[in-house]
C-alpha cells in the first residue's frame, strides 16, 4: 500500500461512513476500477463548495491534499464525467446502476478523448459515431483512442489542403521515415561490420541525398 493510500485510509477512519467526505475518500480508493463514482462525488464537492467545511480554502487543495489526485487528472475526471452527464445520460445512468468494478467502462482518458472530439467540428458525425463506439461499446484503451483522434483531424486537415500541398506533406512525410530507418541501417551496418567500406559509402550517399531532398522542400 502507498502512502497515499494509507493516509486515506486513516482519514477514513476518523469520518462516519454515511458521510459524503468518506464516501469521496472511498471512491478515491476504487480509482482504478471505477471512476464513475469519483466524478460524481468531486463534481459535486466542487459544485457545492463543500471542501470548506472541511477546512481547505481551495478545491484544487482539497483534491491535491486529502485526496492525493493531481489538478491535471480531477481536471479530466471532471470533464469526462461531465460530458456523460451531458452527451450520454442514459449510458451514464446505466452504468452507475451496475456498480460495475470488474473494468468493464471505459478508460476516463478515453471518455475525454471523445469529448474533445465532440468540440471538433472538422470532425463528421460518422467519424465522431466510430470513436463513440471504440470509446463507450468497446472500452478501447486511451492510446488507441488517441490515435484515432488524431487520424481524423489529420484526414480533416488534408482534406481543406489544396492537393498538390497535402501530396507534398505526405510526401515530406515518408522521406523522414525513410532518413530514419536509413539512419538506423548505416548504424547497424558499420558497428557489426556487415557491409564492406563501398557499401557503407553508398548507404551514406543515398543518406545524403534524401537529407539534400527535405532541405530543398
Amino acid at each position: 500500500m502507498t502512502k497515499s493510500m494509507r493516509e486515506i485510509e486513516e482519514k477514513m477512519e476518523q469520518l462516519e461512513p454515511e458521510s459524503l467526505r468518506f464516501q469521496v475518500l472511498s471512491a478515491v480508493q476504487k480509482f482504478k476500477g471505477n471512476w464513475l463514482d469519483l466524478g460524481r462525488f468531486i463534481s459535486l464537492v466542487q459544485k457545492r463548495q463543500l471542501f470548506k467545511e472541511w477546512d481547505f480554502s481551495t478545491f484544487d487543495g482539497y483534491c491535491t491534499r486529502e485526496l492525493k489526485l493531481r489538478s491535471a487528472t480531477v481536471g479530466k475526471l471532471l470533464k469526462s464525467y461531465i460530458f456523460l452527464k451531458r452527451e450520454e445520460p442514459i449510458y451514464l445512468s446505466r452504468k452507475m446502476d451496475e456498480k460495475n468494478e470488474s473494468g468493464e467502462i471505459p478508460d476516463y482518458e478515453s471518455v475525454n478523448v471523445l469529448r474533445m472530439a465532440r468540440a471538433k467540428k472538422a470532425i463528421s458525425e460518422d467519424e465522431y459515431s466510430r470513436l463513440r463506439s471504440a470509446v463507450l461499446d468497446k472500452e478501447a484503451e486511451p492510446r488507441e483512442v488517441g490515435r484515432q483522434y488524431r487520424s481524423m483531424l489529420q484526414s480533416a486537415r488534408d482534406a481543406e489542403m489544396d492537393p498538390e500541398e497535402a501530396w507534398a506533406r505526405k510526401r515530406t512525410q515518408s522521406l523522414k521515415k525513410v532518413l530514419s530507418s536509413l539512419r538506423t541501417v548505416k548504424n547497424t551496418v558499420e558497428l557489426s561490420h556487415l557491409l564492406r567500406d563501398d557499401g557503407v559509402a553508398m548507404l551514406k550517399k543515398l543518406i545524403d541525398q534524401v537529407e539534400e531532398e527535405l532541405v530543398g522542400e
